[in-house]
């Protein structure tokens, strides 16, 4: 075959594995010993070592000082500008030095930003999604499905975890799934759920919620606190009972909503009973002259039982229905035409009480005017009767 220049030679656009590339060993003292050639291959399968700061595997433009190198063994190391930026190791990926310890481990020192999902969509689906799917071939009540956990060091250099939040299956059933969600943090060196999510009920120190919100708590203060610090008169830390009927009016003796006062009795297998209650109500709903009423209950002889309530401007005692305020009884005025009037001092002597005197029976009578007149002041200062 006649000599041909290396640019006449006809392009190879797809070589295989065994194709020969000519090449000049330099380590090789004698010219005979030096011209060899390899498979295209070896060529790509026996690049240098590399550095971070000269890649094995690098470009032109970047001066050759971006690209892949070896970190060590079964790792591949990615330069960025002559800099460590990222490996792909037995262990996983990383960004940033380190020792991976998980498929994905991100390494920082600065306090901006780790972890940034985009999505510039402009339509309404959601996103950016992120999705923890447990795929399991059996999925079973109680399988944990997914944990985002919050570590850091203690006081002796440990690694502790200090909170994090947890998802689990409670049903599995098809059509008919059940998830519980936990939020967890360590009180005293123990993580446990303080708030749960459990299907259409939320516990708070609950793990078995029985309402839309159920908080259990061990201590004998206070359990719930709502505070207000506006600096300003009006009221605040408002609490509201509010019964909408789902937008529909109210209709007269509507139940609107009930505090209990719930304890166990003293049954072998001791049963929840309800000793107290306050229950608001609706009298009348009509527009612009509309009544409500409220009733103060107690346990009687085994019955929740109403012993005041309070409708309108209506009170009625021990169960009977409320009326208005009784009116005003005047005291008694006395006056002697002659004589002086006993002063009440609290007390009274009668000598013989078979024959008192009128002196004596004068006496008496003044001092029952007396205490009659100051259980009337009493029941004035009250509200129940009029003044």
């Amino acid at each position: 075959m006649a000599d041909r220049k290396i640019t006449e030679l006809a392009s190879l656009t797809s070589p295989a594995t065994g194709d020969l590339i000519p090449v000049v060993d330099i380590s090789e003292a004698a010219n005979v010993n030096k011209n060899k050639t390899l498979t295209f291959g070896q060529a790509f399968r026996s690049l240098p070592n590399g550095s971070a700061s000269a890649p094995a595997l690098g470009w032109l433009s970047d001066g050759g000082v971006t690209g892949l190198y070896r970190v060590a063994q079964n790792e591949i190391g990615l330069s960025i500008n002559s800099s460590f930026v990222a490996a792909i190791t037995s262990a996983g990926f990383q960004l940033g030095a380190g020792t991976a310890a998980a498929q994905l481990h991100v390494f920082g020192s600065d306090t901006t930003d780790q972890v940034i999902i985009e999505n510039n969509d402009t339509g309404g689906d959601t996103a950016p999604d992120v999705v923890l799917y447990r795929n399991s071939a059996s999925p079973a009540a109680d399988d944990n499905i997914g944990n985002i956990e919050f570590r850091g060091k203690d006081s002796g250099g440990n690694t502790a975890e200090y909170a994090s939040v947890r998802a689990e299956i409670k049903t599995p059933t098809n059509t008919a799934e059940d998830g519980v969600l936990d939020l967890m943090t360590s009180s005293a060196g123990t993580v446990a759920s303080r708030v749960r999510i459990d299907g259409f009920n939320v516990g708070i120190h609950e793990l078995d919620p029985d309402y839309p919100l159920h908080l259990t708590t061990g201590i004998t203060s206070t359990a719930f606190q709502v505070e207000c610090n506006a600096v300003d008169s009006a009221s605040g830390a408002d609490v509201t009972l509010y019964h909408t009927r789902n937008g529909a009016a109210s209709v007269a003796n509507d139940k609107i909503s009930t505090l209990f006062y719930r304890a166990k009795n003293d049954n072998a297998s001791p049963a929840d009973v309800d000793y107290a209650a306050i229950e608001g109500s609706v009298s009348d709903p009509t527009d612009g002259a509309e009544v409500g009423s409220i009733q103060l209950k107690t346990q009687t002889a085994g019955t929740l039982s109403t012993q005041l309530q309070i409708s309108g401007a209506s009170l009625g005692l021990f169960g009977t229905t409320p009326a208005g305020q009784p009116a005003a009884i005047p005291d008694l005025t006395v006056a002697a035409t002659s004589g002086t009037l006993p002063t009440p001092d609290g007390s009274v002597t009668i000598a013989d009480a078979a024959a008192p005197t009128n002196a004596e029976l004068l006496e008496y009578c003044g001092e029952i005017e007396a205490k009659l007149e100051s259980a009337l002041a009493a029941l004035r200062a009250l509200g129940i009767i009029a003044t």
